[in-house]
């Protein structure tokens, strides 16, 4: 469960390329998007699994929480200048 995470993330900014790429500003969000949604909901399901057990579940369940918001946050500002990297790959490719 937890592994997984670690394919996700890698792909956000070479999503952010591609989609500069593309030249399709609009869907820049969703992936960031998905993906805040995806670890919300293994959040869930991490606290589900915990059920009745100590405090200290149920803070490493936050800490897992916390631990991917901020990864996820730093990947999507990182986004920005990737998308616009993307853009400029794209026009010189053009041109």
């Amino acid at each position: 469960m937890f592994l997984i995470m670690r394919r996700i993330f890698p792909s956000l900014p070479v999503a952010s390329v591609l989609i500069g790429f593309a030249g399709q500003p609009a869907i820049l969000v969703l992936p960031p998007a998905l993906t805040a949604l995806y670890v919300l909901l293994r959040d869930r399901i991490i606290r589900r699994k915990v059920g009745q057990a100590a405090w200290p579940s149920d803070g490493f369940a936050r800490h897992v929480l916390v631990d991917d918001l901020a990864l996820l946050l730093c990947l999507t500002l990182l986004g920005l200048p990737l998308f616009f990297a993307g853009v400029m790959l794209r026009q010189y490719l053009l041109a």
